[in-house]
């Protein structure tokens, strides 16, 4: 499904670009999969690079870089912004820190249903709650409405 032939992501500086990533290429199917590696050795950078997420003045260039037949390289972005969130994701080596320590975390998570599933409130909350409960959260409703 995810196809990355000699990924390669680099940064602009006054003595040249600085290549964070340089020559990444795998195939991954349907099944999750996690990069295990040393700190600073790329992981976070190639899935940014994947999900279009390289902030500026971040450059991804690839051999090819598709998901499910998809070109994540096309210049739009609307391939990506088609899939990301729902059929393809990342979790970020500490995902404490991605939360926003104001609002609670049961919210930040239904908060990303209703982004992408486009359902009220109710439902959000309703599979937020089952997303809790399908990774074995102990007590679902109270890590809902607890802070980050």
């Amino acid at each position: 499904m995810l196809e990355v032939r000699n990924l390669r992501v680099g940064y602009p500086t006054r003595t040249g670009l600085v290549e964070a990533v340089r020559g990444v290429s795998f195939d991954v199917g349907a099944e999750r999969v996690g990069l295990v590696g040393e700190s600073g050795s790329g992981k976070s950078t190639i899935g940014r690079a994947i999900l279009g997420l390289v902030p500026a003045p971040g450059i991804v260039t690839a051999e090819r870089l598709a998901f499910a037949g998809l070109d994540l390289l096309e210049p739009s972005g609307r391939a990506v912004r088609a899939v990301r969130g729902r059929r393809i994701t990342m979790v970020l080596q500490d995902p404490k820190f991605s939360l926003n320590p104001v609002v609670r975390a049961g919210e930040q998570i239904a908060e990303a249903v209703r982004l992408h599933r486009r359902v009220g409130r109710g439902e959000a909350r309703r599979r937020a709650l089952a997303m809790l409960d399908a990774v074995r959260i102990r007590d679902p409703e109270r890590v809902y409405r607890a802070w980050p």
